[in-house]
This record gives C-alpha cells, sequence and structure tokens, in this order.
C-alpha cells in the first residue's frame, strides 16, 4: 500500500493542470495497465478537462494481484489559488475515502482535510504563513500499536501543504511542465507527517516504443523521503522510495507515460497503452 499511495500521489503530482491552454481545450485521456514484477493486476484512466481557469484532473482505476487495492477513483480540480481533491478506494473494511481542499498559494494556505477509513472518520484543518504551520487541528483515529516518529515544531517550517505542492507544477495557462517535477524539490507537510519529493534532472529521449508519433519522452526519477509523523514499526514504510517517471513531450502538451515504484516482491509500474 505504501507504494500505491507514492504512485497515486505521483500520478496526482503528474496529472495536474494539464493541457488546459485554448489549443487543448478539450478532454486528454490516457489509459494504463498496472503491472508487478511485469505480470498485470489491473487498469487506470486519467482524464484531464481544461475549464477556463481551472482544469479537472479524474483518475480512475481497479487492481488485484499482491496489492488488493480494489476499486478507485479519485478527482482534483485546480484554480487561481485553490485546489481540491477527492478520492475513493477499496471496499469493506479497507474501504477508504477523503475530501481535501487548498486556497492560497505555497507556504501560505488554508488546507482542510475530511476523510473516513477503517479506523473511523478524521478531519484536520491547517494554516500556513511563510512556510510555517500558524494553526492545526486535527481528529484523526491512529492504529493504537503505531509507533511513529515524532513531529516537533521545526518539522512545521519550511513546508507546503499536500495541494499546494501539486499546484506548483502548473505554470500560467495550466499545462505541466516535467519540469515542475524533475529537477524541483518539495517539502510536504500533512498535518500529521513531513515528507520531501525530489526530482533529478529531466532527460530528454526520442519517443518510447509505443508512444504516438510527434512525441517524445522526457524522463527524470522522483524520490519521496518519510521525515517525520510516519510508522517506524511496520516493514519498510519509513524507507524512502524512488519512482521512475516518464513523459509523453509534444510542444506545450505533455502527458504522464509511465511510473516505477519498487516494492517486495519487483516493481510496481502504471504504463501508458493509448492516449487521446
Amino acid at each position: 500500500m505504501q507504494a500505491m499511495r507514492f504512485a497515486t500521489f505521483a500520478l496526482s503530482h503528474a496529472a495536474i493542470g494539464l493541457a488546459s491552454l485554448p489549443a487543448f481545450a478539450q478532454t486528454t485521456t490516457v489509459n494504463y495497465t498496472m503491472s508487478i514484477a511485469g505480470l498485470p493486476i489491473g487498469s487506470a484512466t486519467m482524464a484531464m478537462t481544461p475549464n477556463g481557469a481551472s482544469t479537472a484532473v479524474a483518475i480512475s482505476g481497479s487492481a488485484g494481484g499482491p496489492l488488493q487495492i480494489g476499486r478507485m477513483n479519485a478527482t482534483a480540480v485546480i484554480g487561481q489559488g485553490r485546489v481540491t481533491a477527492q478520492s475513493n478506494a477499496g471496499s469493506g473494511k479497507d474501504a477508504s475515502s477523503a475530501s481535501l481542499s487548498s486556497q492560497g498559494s505555497a507556504g501560505a494556505s488554508s488546507f482542510t482535510y475530511a476523510g473516513v477509513n477503517g479506523r473511523g472518520p478524521a478531519k484536520l484543518t491547517m494554516a500556513m504563513a511563510g512556510g510555517r504551520v500558524t494553526a492545526l487541528e486535527q481528529q484523526i483515529p491512529d492504529n493504537p500499536k503505531a509507533v511513529r516518529v515524532p513531529v516537533t515544531d521545526a518539522h512545521k517550517a519550511g513546508v507546503t501543504d499536500p495541494l499546494m505542492a501539486l499546484a506548483q507544477v502548473v505554470k500560467p495557462g495550466g499545462m505541466l511542465r516535467p519540469e515542475g517535477v524533475c529537477g524541483k524539490s518539495h517539502q510536504v507537510f500533512t498535518g500529521v507527517a513531513r515528507f520531501s519529493l525530489a526530482g533529478t534532472a529531466p532527460q530528454e529521449s526520442p519517443a518510447v516504443k509505443g508512444m504516438p508519433e510527434g512525441y517524445r519522452a522526457v524522463a527524470c526519477r522522483v524520490t519521496m523521503t518519510p521525515i517525520a509523523g510516519h510508522r517506524i514499526d511496520k516493514g519498510n514504510a519509513a524507507q524512502a522510495r524512488t519512482a521512475a517517471v516518464t513523459f509523453a513531450v509534444s510542444g506545450e502538451k505533455a502527458v504522464l507515460w509511465s511510473l516505477s515504484v519498487p516494492v517486495a516482491i519487483g516493481s510496481f509500474a502504471l504504463t501508458a497503452k493509448d492516449l487521446n
């Protein structure tokens, strides 16, 4: 599940705001296959629809196999100074849902979260100014067996909230630049945990297998490193995760083409099979 969370965050991070200039004022859809160690386990679809100054991103998918994720749906809308997101995943006792909203700017925002999972409902409100948390209220049930790295006041400085971190990858006009992910670093505080995202410099190459004609590949590696608030009593949740990310780029238009994250039994891979 840690790998899937990373993949979902990276997928969302790469997806927000794509193709929203008037020239691309239509829905762009990418269909993906999911696999572990080369074995297919599911599929996913990402649809991006511009609407004036904002862009809506919808991600849906399902997976079985060793991840046992079930179905997943997530949506996000980025406008000028406001980002909202919703997600639903799993089924039965493993089902979870979340609603998030942030407004302001990177380092100076108000952030809210409301969600439900197997441990019950959770709520969080947070305010930031100057890259520092100035107010925080939370009611988030935790596993009684959890052992976590303590969060100090120092961990609440020099950070941005999760949604504003997503918004930072969008340049004026609502398009994604691979350079917004590759070659960039973000310090993110969720209200519960702090982690860093760091991307290596983008590397360009000819189009990879299956990429549509007229597109070129831009690739990098993005590492998510837990810093505080994460569990240290369960598996390898405290370890850094590095994803290999490839974008398909044509002129001013870019889409996420592939994402690969190491897991215990190989690599979890998300690979585009077509682009419309």
